[in-house]
């Protein structure tokens, strides 16, 4: 079983989160695998980086964490279809952040923040997290790829913790 598959696995098997920290009833939910020509013709036959395309052939889109009682909390997973246009429309609206093959993978429910995976970081660290208001040199900096990163979003209960680390 790939990173990925494992990474995916854990929120399938506990769809239902109640962590001590957290008072929301937060909830995952994870759609069937994209299949490689919905991924192609949804990016028109642009690549996109390993771990996006890894991430949709084990599910098309997901909910992480979403509080299931006021829907501020949570990561959702983007198709790829819709991460193809938010990614158009962040590449339009913010051409001095958004750079060449850098993909819009999620949104955070609540606020505006966005999860991106940006291959033009090098290999240091590829997911940052892109802050609405903020300069790309602002933004955090969270995990050297996707797995990684839904590994730790997980075993930190859905909370943000990158933030953590910047007061």
């Amino acid at each position: 079983m790939s990173r990925m598959a494992k990474a995916i696995t854990r929120f399938r098997q506990m769809p239902h989160h109640k962590y001590v920290d957290n008072p929301f009833n937060a909830t995952s939910t994870i759609a069937q695998p994209a299949s490689d020509a919905q991924v192609a013709a949804a990016w028109s036959g642009v690549s996109v980086p390993q771990d996006v395309a890894a991430l949709w052939l084990e599910c098309k889109s997901a909910r992480l964490f979403e509080d299931t009682d006021y829907g501020q909390w949570g990561l959702v997973l983007l198709s790829p279809l819709a991460s193809a246009r938010r990614t158009a429309e962040e590449r339009r609206s913010r051409p001095e952040d958004m750079r060449e093959g850098d993909v819009v993978i999620g949104e955070f429910l609540g606020d505006q923040d966005l999860l991106v995976v940006a291959p033009s970081q090098g290999t240091e660290c590829r997911v940052l997290v892109a802050l609405p208001l903020d300069p790309r040199a602002e933004w955090y900096a969270v995990a050297t790829d996707l797995e990684s990163f839904l590994e730790r979003y997980f075993d930190a209960g859905g909370e943000k913790f990158w933030e953590r680390r910047h007061p």
